[in-house]
């Protein structure tokens, strides 16, 4: 019986142990170090992540979201870009009880976040066509996001916001 149980609980850690994909526990470990605010931290998890599953999505998406933190656009974008097509490819997603639509969803807000400080930068340096433009893109991409993900309250106040964002 007692060789039974062993058998049993080896068999259980087996297969529990088998659920979680390549770079998982290090995204993990990054959302919480993302959590806990230590940024550079959650950034060499989701790198190690990426080391593990080139094609873990999320982990893209929040190296993008730390570099919208660090006012560091360009990679943001690449980022957030790289993670939302990996989306838009499989149509998975490995955060529980989500869909990737609403990934999808993060990653357009993520990317009108962008778009909107590029439009205040436009506004500050006197470029009215570029401070139009950058607006226009961060409407389209937050219309992307509440198509996505419509129950999504951020997506929806951001959207209102900008549009009465003076021209």
């Amino acid at each position: 019986m007692k060789t039974f149980y062993i058998i049993l609980t080896l068999l259980m850690t087996i297969l529990l142990g088998g659920c979680t994909n390549p770079g998982e526990d290090e995204y993990n470990k990054g959302i919480e170090a993302q959590r806990a605010n230590k940024i550079e931290l959650a950034q060499n998890l989701f790198k190690q992540a990426l080391t593990k599953d080139p094609t873990l999505a999320e982990a893209y998406i929040n190296l993008g979201y730390i570099h919208i933190q660090k006012k560091q656009f360009d990679k943001a974008w690449r980022e957030t870009e790289t993670g939302l097509n990996i989306l838009q490819k499989t149509k998975k997603t490995i955060v529980m009880g989500a869909e990737w639509q609403d990934q999808a969803a993060i990653a357009y807000n993520n990317l009108a976040k962008i778009a909107f400080n590029r439009a205040l930068d436009a506004r500050a340096s006197g470029d009215k066509d570029k401070q139009q433009q950058y607006k226009q893109q961060t409407i389209d991409l937050l219309n992307k996001a509440a198509k996505l993900d419509p129950e999504n309250d951020m997506v929806q106040s951001s959207l209102k916001y900008v549009q009465r964002w003076p021209e």
